[in-house]
């Protein structure tokens, strides 16, 4: 649709695929965080409740990428002044297994 709207009428447009985004005033509860924000809710109610154990959906082998708040700003910026037409993925190359970051959190 933005590929027409230029096409058409010359209205330049960008589209930002973001990985997780997190930051200070994101959502931590109600169903509708990030696993960034959700992942560390369970681990301070895991501490204060002295059960060592959180519920991470699926088998546990997935990956996330993550990206905090700042740098997705940064990066909205220079799409916005580029002159990048296609729909580009915007985060980091770094992927995190939670089992992994869990079992050393636990250690």
């Amino acid at each position: 649709m933005c590929r027409h709207f230029r096409e058409d009428f010359g209205l330049y447009t960008r589209v930002a695929r973001f990985h997780n985004v997190y930051g200070p005033h994101g959502t931590w509860d109600g169903g509708r965080e990030k696993a960034p924000a959700a992942i560390c809710r369970k681990v301070i109610e895991a501490k204060i409740s002295g059960n060592h154990e959180i519920t991470i959906w699926g088998s546990g082998q997935q990956t996330r990428s993550f990206m905090y708040i700042d740098d997705c700003l940064k990066g909205i910026h220079l799409i916005m002044n580029s002159d990048v037409l296609e729909p580009i993925n915007l985060g980091s190359s770094e992927m995190v297994r939670l089992t992994s970051w869990w079992t050393s959190w636990k250690t």
